[in-house]
């Protein structure tokens, strides 16, 4: 009789995982999301400062014109307007509707959009874009249009206007982009894009029936110096939220827009003495002028250079609108002038500097 005995040998194999490293950077997402606020109350503070420039008869209609781009704009933005924006592209003119209805959680990124925070926090921080956008748009045609027609308007617009100018110059492969067109911040897709569109709606719906030149008729100053100032706050999130993270170039962005804001203020007021009449209702427009005008370059060029950003435009403008009535449109707060009129001489100190 044998015996066998049979011996197990076990061998326990230990596996080493590498955890995939969190892109995300706490830091960068909270200035993003506070950006987003910021910019979000550039559009309730712009319906204040549109408010006390218009005819007492105006105000509440153009309140509501602006405060509804916040409901109409973002519904819009959510349901397809990011995704056609700044989807994954099926062409350098457009972008797909993958993300339609933002059909994602908050832990995905994008490595050329937002690699440090969600893509949810950029798909929000570029709606309210959209918003002020439409908004602007809204001074040129106060008390020519009803409500209804002017929700649908501003949604189609937004569909077929803004939607495809946002992927030319911000998309990845975006044709703007592609031919190096510089905009930082919004030059070309906010500021061009709505004060070509303000004074074309002018031009289309006509003048107001009691039109009338007038060198103001502004009835409330104190609520347009409360919405500038407003403005000019919110318009650091603007600018210095464009450089996606909290940096170097957020830093560079924020002195410029505040320079060129300052260095605008100052060339009203002077010009305004020039003349012998200093008015509260200009001194609110020069810091306005100095911000659309240094927003394409905000993240380019030195702080220096910003000041001239706020000095020569506002020089322009405040000749232009002094003319304005010469042309015969009636663009009731001169978006058209303040923010489409001087977009070649943007671009071309951006090229130059």
């Amino acid at each position: 009789m044998s015996n066998t005995v049979t011996t197990t040998s076990t061998t326990t194999t230990t596996e080493t995982t590498t955890a995939v490293p969190n892109p995300l950077n706490t830091g960068d997402n909270a200035w993003m999301m506070t950006s987003t606020a910021l910019v979000l109350m550039m559009t309730p503070a712009l319906a204040i400062f549109y408010a006390g420039l218009v005819h007492r008869k105006n105000v509440l209609n153009q309140l509501f014109l602006a405060f509804v781009c916040m409901g109409v704009i973002f519904v819009q933005w959510v349901l397809f307007g990011f995704s056609f924006a700044f989807g994954d592209p099926i062409s350098v003119g457009f972008g797909s509707f993958d993300d339609a209805a933002l059909r994602f959680n908050g832990d995905r990124f994008d490595p050329f959009y937002c690699a440090t925070f969600p893509l949810l926090t950029y798909a929000a921080y570029q709606g309210t874009f959209a918003i002020v956008t439409c908004a602007i748009i809204s001074g040129s045609i106060v008390g020519r249009i009803r409500l209804i027609p002017y929700i649908i308007f501003i949604f189609v617009w937004s569909t077929v206007c803004y939607d495809p100018m946002a992927h030319w110059v911000w998309g990845s492969n975006g044709w703007l982009r592609t031919y190096g067109t510089l905009d930082f911040a919004g030059g070309t897709v906010v500021h061009i894009l709505s004060g070509v569109s303000g004074i074309t709606a002018a031009v289309i719906i006509g003048k107001r029936h009691d039109y009338e030149y007038r060198p103001n008729t502004a009835h409330n100053l104190p609520l347009t110096v409360l919405g500038s100032g407003l403005l000019w706050v919110g318009w650091i999130g603007f600018n210095a939220g464009s450089a996606v993270a909290a940096n170097g170039l957020a830093s560079l962005a924020l002195v410029n827009t505040n320079a060129a804001a300052a260095s605008g203020l100052l060339t009203w007021i002077f010009l305004d003495l020039i003349r012998g009449r200093v008015s509260i209702s200009g001194a609110c427009c020069g810091p306005l002028i100095g911000l659309v005008a240094v927003t394409p370059a905000s993240g380019f060029i030195q702080p220096g250079w910003a000041l001239l950003f706020g000095i020569i435009p506002t020089l322009l403008i405040y000749i232009a609108i002094l003319y304005k009535h010469n042309i015969g449109i009636d663009d009731t707060l001169d978006v058209g002038i303040m923010h489409g009129g001087g977009k070649l001489f943007r671009y071309a100190k951006i090229l130059f500097f």
